[in-house]
């Protein structure tokens, strides 16, 4: 086994139980965490694209109006890229409740 050269995040463990908590805890510490902060973060930048979109149609310049729509753009864009990132650790998340059965299957 190799060595790492970072100090240790979790201490050493050495029963499924033990493993079992440490899933669990990256689980709901960490995988549903991000998946909700990204799920958030994504109904954001929908509003954000709306606003911009009505400011846009509202502006009285073609430079401002440019301007808006560019915003709008790029809002819906990292919408796109964030739910794009939800499905994929949703995917992580899915492994990660295999790995806690898998581990409760085995016992003590």
């Amino acid at each position: 086994m190799e060595k790492t050269t970072r100090s240790r995040l979790i201490k050493e463990f050495d029963s499924t139980e033990d493993a079992k908590k440490v899933e669990e805890t990256v689980k709901t510490g960490y995988s549903e965490t991000c998946i909700e902060n990204l799920v958030h973060w994504a109904a954001v930048e929908e509003d954000l694209a709306e606003s911009y979109g009505k400011m846009a149609e509202e502006s009285k310049t073609a430079a401002r109006r440019d301007a808006f729509r560019q915003l709008n753009e790029e809002s819906k864009r990292n919408m796109v890229e964030l739910n794009g990132l939800v499905e994929y650790l949703e995917g992580l998340d899915k492994a990660r409740v295999k790995r806690i059965e898998l581990l409760g299957g085995l016992g003590s």
